[in-house]
Parts: C-alpha cells; sequence; structure tokens
C-alpha cells in the first residue's frame, strides 16, 4: 500500500516474441530456439488447465510472450484480461484473429484447448517469420484456416448455428455437404481452381510445405543440425496435433511435453519430469 492505492509491483521483463522476430527481420528463429520456448509456454498452459485453475488465456498471441531477459531464452506468458474459468466464459469475441480457433469464429463452446490452438499458429509464425493464418479479416481468417487444414468436419458443422455457418460456407446446388465459400479475391488466390478454393487433401502435407517453403525461402539455419529433415517432421507432426479441429482430440499439453519434438536432445536427469510438472513459474499477470 502506498498513500491509500495498492499497487502491484512486477518483476521488470524484456522483450515480448514479435518483437524478437521483428529483430530478425521476420526471418524468424531456429527450431531448438522454439524448442525452449514451446517448453515453457505448454508448461504454464499445463498448469492453467489443471482441475483447481481452469484458466483460459484467451489471447495467447507472440506479444503476451515475454522474454525474462534480452539474452536468454526465458520466457513467461503475460496479460490476462480476457482470460476466464472454462465454466464462466464471459466473451463470444475472443482471440487475436490471426490465433483465434475454428470454434471461437463459429460461435460453439469454448475450452483450454482455445490455446493450444494459437500455441501452434504462434510456433510456425516463429520459425518462418510470417503468421500462419493471416486473414484480413474473419471470413478471410476461415478461408485461410481451411485452405491448409481442409474443410470443417461435418459432426462440428453440424453443432454449428445456421446463420454463422453462412457465413463462411454455403452448400452447391444438389449437394448435401458444406463447403467454403468462394473467396473474395478468388482471382488472386493459388489454391483457387475455377472460382472455389480447394481444400487440402493432405494437411499434414499442406502444413509441411507452408513450414519449410517459408524455411527454405529465408535459407534458414542450413548448418545447424537441429534443423534437420527429422526434426522438421517433428515439428509439423506437434503443430498438426495442436491445429486438431476438433478440440477434445487436440494435443493436451502434458502429452505435448512428452512429444519427442519437445523432448529431444534432452538429458536423462530429472529435467524433463520437471518440465512435465505444471506449475506456474511461466506465467505472468
Amino acid at each position: 500500500m502506498y498513500r491509500n492505492h495498492q499497487c502491484l509491483v512486477f518483476e521488470m521483463l524484456s522483450l515480448n516474441l514479435y518483437e524478437l522476430l521483428k529483430n530478425t527481420q521476420f526471418g524468424g528463429v531456429s527450431l531448438k530456439l522454439i524448442r525452449k520456448f514451446a517448453k515453457q509456454v505448454l508448461k504454464s498452459l499445463a498448469f492453467l488447465a489443471r482441475k483447481d485453475v481452469d484458466i483460459i488465456h484467451c489471447d495467447l498471441k507472440p506479444e503476451n510472450i515475454l522474454l525474462r531477459h534480452p539474452k536468454e531464452s526465458g520466457v513467461k506468458v503475460i496479460d490476462f484480461g480476457s482470460s476466464c474459468h472454462s465454466n464462466k466464459r464471459m466473451y463470444s469475441y475472443i482471440q487475436s484473429r490471426f490465433y483465434r480457433s475454428p470454434e471461437v469464429m463459429l460461435g460453439l463452446p469454448y475450452t483450454v484447448s482455445i490455446d493450444m490452438w494459437s500455441l501452434g499458429c504462434i510456433l510456425v509464425e516463429m520459425h518462418t517469420g510470417e503468421p500462419l493464418f493471416s486473414g484480413s479479416d474473419q471470413f478471410d481468417q476461415m478461408q485461410k484456416i481451411v485452405k491448409v487444414l481442409g474443410m470443417i468436419p461435418d459432426h462440428i458443422m453440424n453443432q454449428t448455428n445456421d446463420h454463422t455457418k453462412q457465413q463462411f460456407f454455403e452448400k452447391p446446388r444438389g449437394s448435401s455437404r458444406w463447403t467454403i465459400k468462394q473467396s473474395k479475391d478468388s482471382k488472386s488466390d493459388s489454391a483457387v481452381q475455377g472460382s472455389r478454393i480447394v481444400p487440402s487433401t493432405d494437411p499434414i502435407a499442406s502444413l509441411t510445405e507452408v513450414v519449410t517453403a517459408g524455411a527454405r525461402q529465408k535459407k534458414k539455419y542450413p548448418h545447424q543440425a537441429q534443423n534437420s529433415a527429422r526434426n522438421y517432421e517433428l515439428f509439423i507432426d506437434l503443430v498438426y496435433k495442436m491445429l486438431a479441429y476438433e478440440p477434445k482430440e487436440r494435443i493436451k499439453p502434458l502429452e505435448a511435453l512428452e512429444h519427442p519434438f519437445i523432448t529431444a536432445n534432452e538429458t536423462p536427469s530429472g529435467q524433463a519430469a520437471a518440465m512435465n510438472t505444471p506449475d506456474s513459474s511461466a506465467v505472468a499477470p
């Protein structure tokens, strides 16, 4: 207390991950550094997902992950101004657009798994230097998601009210299946055949192309062993599991901490076990 004012004092943190990316001229960072960032954010998400905590961040993005020190890889998750408990969802319009999960866009109930979707988007961006899904508006955002990951599954579409569905999707005459609406800028979209976006038939292949094409284009760290083909394969597999359309099938924080991409190059000491114990050390208000 100071002069009848209650003051909250926090540690001084450093750059956020967007500023770090900017410092690379948006060339991205190595998979080794991404692994270190991912471990810590997953640790914080595991803490938030605990039954006795149960907090959804609701706005996970590079700007809300800060370095503890400008020359070290320690990070903290900040800004819980939009957060809520799973059983007390306050808002329907949440998450910054590039990191917004499909269930939020479709107006469906959401859980802590929306933060995992955001993290998957963030990890790709930190490597390629560009947002994975950079929609100019919500319609364009859904277009970009479907272009890479394929059409939203029927059982999720069936849970969505018709008004919301019709913002993004349509049923061609004579068809019983929903498809993505024609793109507003379909003439310039390389993923369009005729007048319609063609959903990916192999989401992992499509995601692989996005990640590796970005890396090749920027000639990223070719001398570093951690960016081997195997590491790319593991990285993409983890991101794909983070971007599962079905929230219940989306990888959980503790499961992700056991993923081979995260555990790679770890010594058989107690380090891995310590990383898998959810606590609040990577969480800051």
